[in-house]
C-alpha cells in the first residue's frame, strides 16, 4: 500500500478495535457505530487503490468482515446506520464554514451535542470551539448541553471554558468538559442522531491574518485539506 493508504488505514484501527471491545462486553448500539466509522475510513484507503492493485482485495475482505458482523448489529439493535455524505475539502478551498458543515444536523430536536476534539488547546482552536458553540446557540432552539472531551494539555484553558460556561448558563445551557491523555475520537455527535468525523476535527481552517478577507467569515477561509464524514443513525420503524 502507499504511505498514504498505509496512513488512513492506521487512522481506521481505533475505532475497530473499540467496536470490538464494545461489542464483546454486548454493547451494541456504541459497538455498530464505531464499526460504520471504522469502515468508512477503511473505504477512503479503498477508493485511493488502483483496481489492478494487489492489496485492494485484502482490504475489501478486511472492509466485508467487519460490514458483516455491522449488519448483523443492524438486525439485533434495530438500528438503521447510514453514511449520508462524504464530504472532501480540498486544499486551500473555502466555502467549509461550521454553518455550511453542520448545517443538515442542527434542528428543532437537538438538545445535546458532545464533541471529542484532542486538540482544543491553542488560542485559535479555543476560537474555533467558540463559534461551534455559538452556531448551535443560533440554531438549536431546544439545545440544553454540550459536551467536549479534549486532551490534557487543554487545562490550561479552564478559564476561557469557565467564560464560555457563564455565557452559556445565561442562555439556560450546560457546559461539561473533560480532558482526557488518551482521546483519540475526532466526532462530534448529535442526540438527534447525526455523527460527524472529521479528520482534522474543528481545526481544519487555515490562518488568514488578521486583517484578511476570512479572518471573520469562515466561509472565505482557506482550508486544510480534509474528509468529513456524516451518519444519520435512527431506529428501524421510525
Amino acid at each position: 500500500m502507499s504511505r498514504n493508504v498505509d496512513e488512513i488505514v492506521e487512522q481506521a484501527k481505533p475505532d475497530l478495535i473499540e467496536a470490538v471491545q464494545l461489542d464483546q462486553t454486548g454493547n451494541k448500539n456504541d459497538a455498530l457505530q464505531k464499526y460504520m466509522q471504522g469502515i468508512s475510513t477503511l473505504m477512503s484507503a479503498l477508493n485511493l487503490l488502483d483496481n489492478n492493485d494487489s492489496q485492494r482485495d485484502k482490504l475489501r475482505q478486511q472492509i466485508n468482515r467487519y460490514m458483516s458482523r455491522a449488519e448483523e448489529l443492524k438486525n439485533d439493535t434495530k438500528i438503521k446506520v447510514n453514511s449520508l455524505e462524504q464530504r472532501k475539502i480540498a486544499a486551500n478551498s473555502t466555502g467549509h464554514g461550521y454553518d455550511r458543515v453542520f448545517a443538515k444536523c442542527i434542528d428543532d430536536e437537538l438538545e445535546s451535542v458532545i464533541v471529542k476534539d484532542a486538540y482544543i488547546i491553542a488560542h485559535h482552536q479555543m476560537l474555533n470551539f467558540v463559534r461551534f458553540c455559538e452556531l448551535l446557540v443560533t440554531k438549536a432552539k431546544r439545545l440544553k448541553r454540550i459536551e467536549l472531551t479534549t486532551g490534557k494539555d487543554g487545562e490550561k484553558n479552564k478559564e476561557g471554558f469557565a467564560e464560555l460556561s457563564k455565557s452559556l448558563e445565561a442562555r439556560e445551557i450546560s457546559l461539561k468538559i473533560e480532558y482526557s491523555d488518551s482521546i483519540h475520537d475526532r466526532e462530534i455527535r448529535f442526540n438527534n442522531g447525526w455523527i460527524v468525523k472529521i479528520g482534522r476535527g474543528l481545526d481544519y481552517f487555515k490562518n488568514p491574518g488578521k486583517y484578511s478577507v476570512g479572518s471573520c467569515d469562515m466561509n472565505l477561509r482557506q482550508c486544510h485539506e480534509t474528509t468529513i464524514d456524516i451518519f444519520k443513525t435512527s431506529r428501524s420503524g421510525k
